[in-house]
């Protein structure tokens, strides 16, 4: 039974009040990634009583997440837990009434229709840009909203996408054409090279700027989901927080009148084969993704108690292995999850971490 006097404080602002709530009790948000921004974000949705709340993320808990992943404990960062379980497992203890999705899994082509469905909008935790393009793809087919956001060292944006081919049939936010704005294409047509942008491995990040970035995206979730559209953040928000500087910038003007995807419904992101192999942001690491899409752990873990120490952890088997180098001679680590990923530590290389998972998982 929910408490009546819960959101009480929340209910008293004019533009929520008692339907607001109410309709904060009927979203479904995703939660795309499941780190900096996607914690804060998931942490501060479920508190104001969002009804369900699906969260995703491919990776484990470490020690360096806890500086500014704020549902994580350093227990969970030993055990190796999967970032949407522990995530799951917190918010449940924060909210009981919400209801919470959490699936440890890669978004990709192939996984985000099932991921989505049902959502009534879509808020971006990730750490690449060529999940954050699919997602921009779907949201627009689809005819919702995608909130969009990032943050390294002291910097942080965020921006809005209500595209403009207008919500879908039976979309539940609903918006005008002159409340529509660019999409991330319109913005930004290609995204960068791998490696040409700075990571939080290679800049550092501030909590707080993360926190920013994310409490702003799950401020404006909760605007389009009480249905006051017209009170969104349209512009592309940045600022630096070292250098106390904001800036917001008027994005009306950006829209592309040959995007692809906002006015051509081209969605190459969204319909482009998976990636068999990613090198991993900040992470000196390289997932690779088997072909049948699932494998049986308790055999792998027979097999590789003779490679290292290795354990298993709910859906995932992880350990190092005791006579595998890097190419730099660093140690190498693996973890292999139930839904066909592995993910090789210690290097970046993709054939040398290929030759790893062939030797030792092989396909």
């Amino acid at each position: 039974m929910t408490d009546p006097d819960r959101y009480r404080r929340q209910v008293r602002l004019p533009g929520i009040g008692e339907e607001g709530q109410a309709r904060l009790g009927r979203g479904t948000v995703l939660v795309a990634g499941c780190g900096a921004l996607g914690t804060v974000a998931a942490d501060l949705l479920c508190r104001a009583g969002v009804g369900t709340l699906v969260i995703v993320d491919r990776d484990l808990v470490e020690s360096t997440n806890l500086q500014r992943q704020t549902l994580f404990t350093e227990r969970d960062a030993e055990r190796s837990t999967p970032k949407a379980e522990a995530a799951r497992l917190r918010l449940a203890q924060a909210n009981s009434t919400v209801r919470i999705r959490a699936f440890v899994d890669e978004i990709d082509s192939s996984t985000i229709e099932s991921l989505a469905a049902g959502c009534d909008l879509v808020v971006d935790g990730l750490d690449n840009f060529e999940t954050r393009y699919l997602l921009n793809d779907f949201a627009v087919s689809q005819g919702i909203p995608y909130l969009y956001g990032a943050g390294v060292a002291t910097e942080g944006m965020s921006m809005p996408v209500l595209s403009r081919r207008g919500p879908g049939a039976s979309a539940r936010i609903r918006w005008s054409e002159s409340e529509s704005t660019p999409c991330l294409r319109c913005l930004f047509p290609t995204p960068p090279p791998a490696g040409t942008t700075p990571t939080c491995e290679t800049a550092g990040v501030l909590g707080s700027v993360t926190m920013t970035v994310a409490a702003h995206q799950a401020t404006q979730a909760i605007k389009l989901l009480v249905g006051d559209v017209a009170a969104v953040d349209r512009t592309l928000r940045s600022f630096d927080l070292w250098k106390n500087a904001n800036r917001s910038l008027d994005i009306d003007g950006a829209m592309d009148p040959d995007c692809p995807c906002c006015v051509g419904a081209r969605y190459e992101h969204l319909h482009a084969a998976p990636a068999p192999v990613r090198i991993l942001c900040g992470r000196n690491a390289v997932q690779i993704r088997t072909g049948d899409g699932q494998v049986d752990l308790d055999p792998l873990a027979d097999r590789f108690a003779g490679l290292g120490v290795f354990e298993r952890v709910g859906t995932s088997l992880r350990g190092r292995l005791r006579d595998e180098r890097s190419p730099d001679g660093s140690p190498v680590s693996l973890v292999v999850f139930a839904d066909g990923r592995a993910i090789i530590e210690g290097g970046t290389d993709p054939d040398w971490a290929l030759g790893v998972f062939d030797r030792i998982v092989g396909r």
